[in-house]
């Protein structure tokens, strides 16, 4: 892959220049005619917008609602694992505690949420003094990977955010990445502000008690920040983002077999939108990408527009990455086309994942037939790779996805079927070759479900499912690395009695061939559950069969058997209790049986406290 150092103010102006000019072409009420949510803008600046817009924030701030509300959960997950005569494939105990709290005083909410993990190594059972070790490990080396806690208190139309949360700036700037920091959203009529500044990656330095070696990881700073206006009928957004990895977070020898460099990034977007005539929308999601893979190389000749926000190397690269449809909105009917063009090294260090080197051009619609019992959703389309000529060969493919819903009183049936293409590269781990990946899917399925006829409160059912899949990992090569296909067939028999009884009886064949090797499964399960107490309690049991044998003829069997239980303590209050046994058989190794038992206590509440009624004395 080719890396370019980017010094071209000029074309950074043309661009710009391109995007103002078609977002006035596209939002202009004189060009069409057209009355549009951008028309009253001079007259918002006339008559005081944000002096009214502030005045209204505060208006009814004590007049409305509870002086004083509180309300939220709190739930315990316990999870025990033992295995008998193999090896353990989990940790003996688990343990896991979720929390969010909302506090409201009148119109103002603190909404506050935490998820704390730990693990017992040694023991199957509670143990106390292993947990305690896990929470101050926890706390000391992985309080990030292990502990999210944050809040977004938000009253009208300001939100804040503090903490580990997530924001969506654009698709292709910072597009719902956690992070550690702060953030605001404000939205006073059509007016959209956004912006955060936080910690992105946490600084993980060398472990040498590790086998093998680890991957080091930089702290990475990021910023960004939005500026909008619009609402449904017409709207448009200026995203900024850039991030930097801080080269003194970490030590690295020169000697050291994992070597990674500090990375730096600047990523602008802008987003579009208009509905013309109430029914044709046209949209547009542009982003324009600048990365410093190294931000320890030389500095580059030469200046830059936004040389202040991203200091260019030489080894600094641009890329870009763009969006656009324009599609008919009817009643019943929906048609449009969409375009998507990503280039082949465009990255962003706001978001996880990315398709990249991928060009779409595809049609799609949505319509309902038969007065709405048949909707029907089509789309078709060529997709191509290799849009820098980077690849010895360029691969163009007819894409199609079709899917249709039929439903009536007593019938209701699925179909899809679809073949597609997804270029996925990891942003966050860009070192690891096995995260980078092509990967192909071509997807058939049929659901049926049929509620048969019943008398009184009795009811029963069927419902078949076919599927087959076919996955490759990548399509460039004549002979598929690693190709999986997936022949699934399923049957099954539901019985609910007006005891409160239920059963169900099931049936389900799968054929697996990977590299080759084919595996059949046949497989059979029988459900019970019950009811009591006007539904607080519920009980069951479940049991299945598989019979497993593949080309090789090797032969094996998993049997597993289940115990659930389902509590409502009080209101607000419930317990869930389930409690399995998987013993596993087979022709070349011994016998072996894992229990594994799960117990979760959920609690809910709410509280507004009582008005004290003044006529009384």
């Amino acid at each position: 892959m080719q890396h370019y150092c980017i010094t071209l103010q000029s074309e950074f102006m043309q661009r710009y220049l391109i995007l103002l000019l078609t977002t006035f072409i596209l939002l202009s009420p004189k060009a069409y005619g057209q009355l549009n949510s951008f028309e009253n803008l001079e007259q918002y600046g006339e008559s005081g917008f944000f002096k009214n817009s502030l005045k209204g924030f505060f208006k009814g701030f004590a007049d409305f609602g509870d002086p004083f509300q509180l309300g939220g959960g709190i739930g315990i997950g316990l999870r025990s694992y033992e295995a008998f005569g193999g090896p353990l494939r989990q940790d003996p105990f688990f343990y896991s505690v979720n929390a969010h709290l909302n506090v409201r005083i009148y119109q103002i909410d603190l909404p506050v949420s935490m998820i704390m993990t730990a693990k017992n190594t040694t023991s199957s059972y509670p143990n106390f003094s292993d947990l305690k070790e896990s929470v101050k490990q926890n706390l000391r080396d992985k309080a990030n990977s292990f502990t999210r806690i944050g809040m977004s208190p938000y009253y009208k139309w300001a939100k804040l955010h503090l903490g580990h949360r997530a924001m969506n700036f654009s698709k292709y700037t910072m597009s719902n990445l956690n992070f550690f920091g702060a953030g605001m959203e404000l939205n006073p009529e059509k007016v959209r502000i956004g912006a955060m500044y936080g910690r992105l990656a946490k600084a993980e330095p060398i472990d040498l008690s590790l086998t093998t070696p680890n991957l080091p990881v930089y702290q990475r700073i990021g910023w960004a920040a939005k500026l909008g206006y619009g609402d449904d009928k017409a709207s448009a957004d200026i995203i900024l983002f850039t991030a930097r990895d801080d080269e003194n977070s970490i030590h690295i020898p020169a000697n050291y077999p994992e070597q990674v460099t500090p990375e730096a990034n600047l990523a602008l977007g802008v987003t579009l939108q208009k509905l013309f005539f109430d029914r044709i929308r046209v949209k547009v999601d542009y982003g324009n990408s600048t990365v410093s893979p190294n931000a320890l190389d030389a500095d580059a000749p030469g200046k830059n527009l936004t040389n202040f926000l991203l200091k260019k190397k030489n080894t600094t690269y641009n890329a870009n990455a763009i969006e656009g449809s324009i599609a008919y909105e009817g009643k019943t009917f929906n048609a449009g086309v969409l375009v998507n063009r990503v280039d082949s090294d465009y990255k962003t260090l706001g978001t996880y994942f990315f398709n990249r080197d991928i060009m779409d051009i595809s049609g799609f619609t949505q319509f309902g037939l038969l007065d709405g019992k048949l909707n029907t959703s089509l789309k078709a389309g060529i997709q191509s790779n290799n849009l820098d000529k980077s690849l010895p060969t360029t691969n163009k493919r007819f894409i199609y996805d079709a899917q249709l819903a039929y439903a009536l009183e007593k019938v209701s049936a699925n179909f899809n079927y679809s073949n597609n293409t997804a270029r996925v590269n990891y942003i966050l781990n860009q070192q690891l070759d096995s995260l980078n990946a092509v990967i192909v899917t071509q997807d058939i399925g049929l659901n049926i479900n049929y509620t048969l006829p019943a008398k009184g409160e009795l009811s029963h059912s069927i419902n078949a499912t076919g599927n087959i899949q076919d996955v490759s990992d990548d399509i460039e090569k004549p002979s598929r690395t690693v190709t999986s296909k997936v022949l699934l067939g399923s049957l099954a028999y539901m019985l609910r009695l007006p005891s409160d009884w239920g059963f169900a009886l099931r049936g389900n064949y799968t054929q697996n061939e990977v590299t080759g090797i084919k595996t059949d499964r046949i497989g059979y399960g029988l459900g019970i559950n019950k009811s009591f107490f006007e539904n607080k309690l519920t009980m069951g049991i479940d049991a299945s069969l598989y019979n497993n044998k593949n080309a090789l003829g090797q032969k094996s069997k998993n049997a597993i058997g289940q115990f659930m239980l389902a509590y409502q303590i009080f209101k607000g209050m419930g317990l869930n209790l389930q409690w399995g046994l998987l013993n596993t058989s087979s022709d070349t190794a011994a016998s072996f049986t894992e229990s594994t038992g799960n117990l979760g206590l959920q609690y809910q509440f709410n509280y507004v406290p009582k008005k004290k009624d003044k006529t009384k004395k």
